[in-house]
């Protein structure tokens, strides 16, 4: 049985970084919770367009199952 060790030495720590970085890329679902406004954005620091909140939910879209 081959061995299951899970732990990432470093280099491939930095490879799944990066791998996640370009899946959040213009792929942050948005929502905000003073006016329920919903967007996509590509940053985790995005601003309210609609009542400029910073009270702002970020979910990565790589998140959501695929239908």
């Amino acid at each position: 049985m081959p061995d299951n060790n899970l732990a990432l030495d470093s280099a491939e720590l930095r490879e799944w970084r990066s791998k996640i970085e370009i899946a959040n890329r213009n792929n942050i679902f948005c929502h905000c919770r003073t006016c329920d406004a919903e967007w996509i954005d590509s940053s985790f620091e995005a601003v309210c367009s609609y009542c400029s909140s910073t009270d702002i939910e970020h979910i990565s879209c790589w998140q959501f199952p695929d239908e």
